[in-house]
């Protein structure tokens, strides 16, 4: 059933789309004429993609496939397969590292590249290159080795193994700084290159790269090769995505788009109600008034002597006693003629208020609970209904009740 909205409503909804969809243009726009990703994703077709290299092994006949699991999730019979982590950007949990160590345990082999090797694999040790620059250059092999066979190579190191020694075998070096290093972990083998230029779309095709991809790799077309995915961004959950997606500044403006349609159309489709205003007759506005009035005048004693004056007022004219009778003697009459039988309380509050009136700045907060308790008494008695009899009796006079 369709809505019946105001000509006013409709033209805000229809403003609202227009400038969600002016936004939705402006950020694809902005999207395509964005840097290039520096992901050396198997998926990127960038000049720092490694699309090239994944869909040339894979018509080499080589057994290649994208690796988008966890490293808990390597195959147990590792001796044929080599994990390719193409500078994974994403950190390792303490988890995913030991299964790593395990992985190359068991026989398996991994070709890792840039900076962040240390991090995956504890045996590591690299320095990062103190200033890197955006220039190949070109690297002389340092041995004779398998992995050297296509001469020397282009790359742009961004970091350098830290020190060589036996237990590492020094492939190719810029000067006397390692940048391609291999080097055994139990059974399984590690293959580090300093940067990941020579598998890159761009870097590819420059002398000796493929070369020292394909030697890396190995000649058997019977190893399982598992290009890493799961460290380039797989590892995300779906929320984790989104936020670091502009779909997410999409989702946001709608969200408010979407409050302001609703904040606007309820305030002006609920009810009218009149506003609550407070009664200028309540019986709570006499008490706060005069309240108000002793604080401002700082007479506390006054608040206190008024409701004193009154009690004994009433009480001597009851008994007939004089009113300048003292408070002890007041309370004993009231023990013998009414049979008061509360009037321990009564001699001690009555001397407590006496001492409290000849205080010069007397604490508030005491004389209101003298004040509460002299008014419970007065309940007791019945005084409070006394007095409204007699302000009845006399004429003119009104009932005056706390």
């Amino acid at each position: 059933m369709p809505l019946n909205l105001p000509a006013s409503d409709r033209r805000l909804v229809l403003w609202g789309f227009a400038i969600v969809l002016i936004l939705i243009v402006a950020l694809a726009v902005k999207s395509a004429n964005q840097q290039e990703s520096q992901i050396p994703s198997s998926y990127s077709a960038d000049s720092q993609g490694a699309k090239a290299a994944y869909l040339l092994l894979e018509q080499e006949g080589y057994k290649v496939e994208r690796w988008e699991q966890p490293p808990s999730a390597l195959p147990d019979d590792a001796a044929h397969t080599l994990l390719v982590l193409a500078s994974p950007f994403i950190l390792p949990s303490d988890e995913e590292k030991a299964a790593l160590q395990l992985y190359l345990a068991r026989g398996g082999r991994v070709l890792i590249t840039g900076r962040t090797v240390s991090l995956f694999l504890a045996q590591a040790d690299t320095v990062p290159e103190s200033m890197p620059g955006p220039d190949w250059k070109t690297i002389q092999p340092q041995l004779l080795t398998p992995l050297t066979r296509g001469g020397a190579i282009r790359m742009a190191p961004g970091s350098y193994w830290k020190q060589s020694s036996t237990h590492y075998l020094v492939h190719y070096a810029d000067g006397e700084r390692p940048v391609v290093v291999s080097y055994h972990v139990g059974r399984g083998k590690v293959i580090w290159w300093a940067s990941v230029t020579p598998m890159t779309n761009a870097g590819i095709t420059a002398p000796g790269n493929l070369a020292l991809l394909l030697n890396s790799v190995g000649n058997s077309k019977d190893t399982r090769i598992l290009w890493d995915e799961y460290f380039h961004g797989f590892r995300q959950s779906l929320g984790a995505y989104i936020a670091n997606s502009p779909l997410m500044f999409g989702l946001l403006q709608c969200v408010l788009l979407l409050g302001v349609v609703l904040l606007t159309f309820s305030r002006r489709s609920l009810p009218i109600h009149p506003a609550e205003e407070r009664s200028r007759l309540s019986p709570l506005e006499f008490v706060e008034t005069l309240g108000a009035l002793y604080r401002r005048g700082k007479t506390t004693h006054a608040a206190l002597e008024v409701p004193y004056s009154r009690f004994r007022t009433i009480v001597t004219r009851h008994l007939g006693l004089n009113p300048e009778i003292a408070a002890e003697a007041l309370v004993q009459a009231l023990r013998n003629r009414v049979g008061y039988k509360k009037g321990d309380g009564l001699s001690g509050l009555l001397s407590r208020i006496e001492a409290v009136l000849r205080q010069h700045e007397p604490d508030e907060n005491l004389v209101l609970q003298l004040t509460q308790e002299l008014n419970r008494h007065m309940q007791n008695l019945n005084l409070l209904e006394e007095n409204a009899i007699h302000g009845e009796r006399v004429p003119g006079a009104r009932a005056r009740a706390n």
